[in-house]
């Protein structure tokens, strides 16, 4: 029973490391930006489309791959922030534009869309047996998608906050986060910042939609659920917190695994969202963020 519950347990940190990385582009974004950016779900299903294009035409490792999609998700954010939600606040002139959300809703439904007309309805998985092969500690069982999900994200995320502590363009991004008509008048464009923040959200976001694609197989609708979990993940970890949002998907993956030993899944989901609502009510800024005094 014990190994049991182990089990359950490191299952839970491996898959909520990655739901961690999952909602880390979405709470730096609403750090700096402060807009709730609802199609994040669908820039995952592309990043995990993007994986498995690279694995089938190009012949490279999941892994391998996390690079290439980085590197796409990249331009993707920088060309959608400048071009498509930049004028909004132009035009809105406001800190938190109501129409980026009705936007962000809109591309959302859109993207969800487009890719079942290029995709088609199916679950689509990469090929080759690494998906599959375990590795045994003991009584344990873990797949390398598992291991090597845990090891990257966690590196990940160390990396990300360690950019934005120790460098001038981190610095820059946390200084406009914390008060943009301060940081303007410092002389930080923050039209500047607001890309690069957007741009680096979506390419943590192809990563993690790279590793992702090695636990589960990708369809138009995949972001929907990841989604949803995202933006709990950051409302537990605290709106904002960058680091907050790693635990915060710690927190979910342990109690999605632990409550399903003990539960029906269905139960386990319910009280994640009871969780999620306890905490929106009772401590806003979330379990591992700070409260404004």
């Amino acid at each position: 029973m014990s190994s049991t519950i182990t089990q359950a347990l490191l299952n839970g940190i491996a898959s909520g490391a990655i739901y961690g990385l999952i909602a880390l582009g979405l709470s730096l974004q609403f750090g700096v930006m402060k807009i709730i950016n609802f199609a994040h779900g669908s820039f995952l299903m592309i990043a995990m489309y993007l994986a498995l294009w690279g694995c089938r035409h190009l012949g490279l490792h999941p892994l391998a791959v996390i690079p290439l999609v980085m590197a796409a998700l990249y331009v993707v954010g920088h060309v959608t922030q400048r071009w498509l939600i930049e004028p909004i606040y132009r035009k809105e002139a406001t800190r938190e534009p109501i129409g980026v959300l009705i936007f962000t809703t809109g591309l959302w439904i859109f993207l969800d869309n487009l890719f079942l007309v290029l995709a088609g309805p199916d679950f689509q998985s990469p090929p080759g047996d690494w998906p599959n092969e375990v590795v045994m500690v003991g009584d344990l069982i873990f797949t390398y998608p598992q291991v090597a999900g845990f090891i990257v994200a966690s590196a990940v995320t160390l990396l990300l906050v360690t950019f934005l502590r120790g460098t001038r363009i981190g610095r820059m991004i946390r200084a406009t986060g914390q008060d943009r008509e301060a940081a303007s008048v410092l002389g930080i464009d923050s039209a500047a910042v607001y890309q690069v923040s957007f741009a680096l959200g979506l390419a943590v976001l192809g990563v993690a939609g790279s590793l992702l694609l090695t636990i589960v197989p990708v369809d138009p609708f995949i972001g929907d659920s990841y989604g949803i979990r995202a933006f709990v993940v950051v409302v537990l970890g605290g709106i904002g917190s960058v680091g907050g949002a790693f635990w915060g998907g710690i927190l979910v993956g342990i109690i999605e695994s632990m409550g399903a030993q003990f539960m029906p899944v269905t139960y386990s989901e319910a009280m994640i969202f009871a969780i999620f609502l306890g905490v929106l009510y009772f401590r806003p800024a979330g379990l591992f963020g700070l409260e404004e005094a």
